[in-house]
């Protein structure tokens, strides 16, 4: 979903170097989710806006990143994610991208496309690296001092064995740097709307453009997701939501009907 949507939220004046990633097809299933999900919102008043959301969810992990005081950042599946390339331009951050070896080289020809990419690709602090998060060696990308990570759009896609597993890796490296922290969204499935016909269309859009990937469903609550992040190895765990987060962070959409739940562990 962030690679979907995130080239596109530019249009909106909020998230610096978005432009850099737009494609055609990420266009076209931006504008074909949306308008499904228009349609649907006819027959089902209470949706929550997807769009709206993920611009929220951009917001608030932004935020938490700025305030970490942390001087480098671990984005784990980056995809199309326009927060390096943001980020980066502090050329004191050491800002460090994985995903599967496919997908960074996509977006290394995506960032030749113009100057200003081009630009952001020459960057020493700026590191793609191609690897799959699951059995990638974490902490061999990482300089010693404190780490803010970031799964953005990726735990959905992890089963409860994959993300107990996960969470077990990156608390780790969090424990063994002082001041870092882990950042991550997920809404349970057990708060969602249940998805009916549009929203099986929905997840067949997804599976084609994720080339086979789809959602993994489970029934625990937020507060069995928390304590499960805890025996994982994390000593403190705060959720949020766009409503209790601070003024000064300037979530945008606040009048929105969205469902956004942010996990921030440390």
């Amino acid at each position: 979903m962030t690679a979907i949507y995130t080239s596109h939220v530019w249009k909106w004046g909020k998230f610096e170097a978005a432009e850099l990633f737009a494609t055609w097809r990420s266009r076209d299933v931006f504008n074909a989710t949306n308008l499904a999900l228009g349609i649907a919102r006819l027959f089902r008043w209470g949706l929550p806006s997807l769009r709206h959301g993920l611009a929220q969810r951009h917001c608030i992990i932004d935020n938490l990143a700025a305030d970490s005081g942390c001087k480098q950042v671990l984005e784990l599946a980056a995809g199309l994610s326009r927060r390096g390339a943001a980020m980066s331009r502090d050329p004191h951050l050491r800002y460090v991208e994985v995903d599967l070896p496919s997908v960074v080289e996509h977006k290394r020809k995506l960032l030749a496309r113009s100057p200003e990419g081009r630009a952001v690709a020459a960057r020493t602090n700026l590191l793609l690296v191609g690897g799959d998060v699951r059995d990638t060696e974490l902490a061999s990308l990482l300089e010693p001092g404190p780490v803010f990570v970031v799964a953005e759009g990726l735990l959905m896609y992890l089963d409860a064995l994959q993300q107990r597993e996960l969470w077990g890796r990156i608390a780790t490296v969090v424990a063994e740097r002082p001041g870092s922290a882990f950042v991550f969204d997920l809404v349970p499935f057990c708060e969602q709307p249940r998805p009916g016909v549009v929203g099986r269309s929905l997840e067949f859009v997804f599976k084609r453009f994720t080339r086979g990937a789809t959602f993994a469903f489970d029934d625990r609550t937020r507060e069995q997701l928390t304590d499960e992040l805890r025996q994982g190895g994390f000593c403190s765990v705060e959720l949020i939501e766009p409503s209790g987060a601070p003024q000064r962070w300037a979530v945008p959409f606040g009048a929105k009907r969205t469902q956004v739940l942010v996990f921030l562990a440390k």
